[in-house]
């Protein structure tokens, strides 16, 4: 089975890293990084990720631009976005929405919490890749 393609994009690097390996850890994911949220674009068009992780706040463009940046792209609008924030908690996350009702995760989020989101952005059943073997 060929790993799932994660682009992650926060300006926290050491974050952004530590999500990275936890995914990496499972076997099931390829993961780039990118912290610049001007570069998240190109790296978008480079890497073609099945999914990305969209940080909301960050220097230079915030998410929302980063995303509708994204999907004005006809080769890129059907990759799923996932905002991750820390604006608001994880119980408000569940009822936020923003333009084109995207998902959104409460940073920090656990690792299991990710993998079940991109679980149901990529359509693989729910508990296939588990966090519980990541140390």
């Amino acid at each position: 089975m060929s790993k799932t393609k994660v682009l992650i994009v926060d300006d926290d690097m050491a974050a952004s890293r530590l999500l990275a390996m936890g995914l990496e850890k499972t076997g099931a994911f390829e993961v780039k990084v990118e912290n610049s949220a001007t570069q998240a674009f190109g790296r978008v068009r480079e890497f073609r990720p099945n999914v990305i992780l969209l940080d909301v706040c960050m220097p230079g463009a915030d998410g929302g631009d980063v995303a509708f940046q994204i999907h004005d792209d006809p080769s890129l609008r059907l990759i799923p976005i996932i905002f991750l924030t820390s604006l608001i908690s994880g119980h408000e996350t569940s009822k936020a929405v923003l333009r084109g009702g995207y998902e959104f995760l409460s940073k920090p989020a656990s690792l299991g919490k990710v993998i079940e989101s991109i679980d149901r952005h990529v359509g693989r059943p729910s508990g296939t890749v588990s966090s519980a073997s990541v140390a």
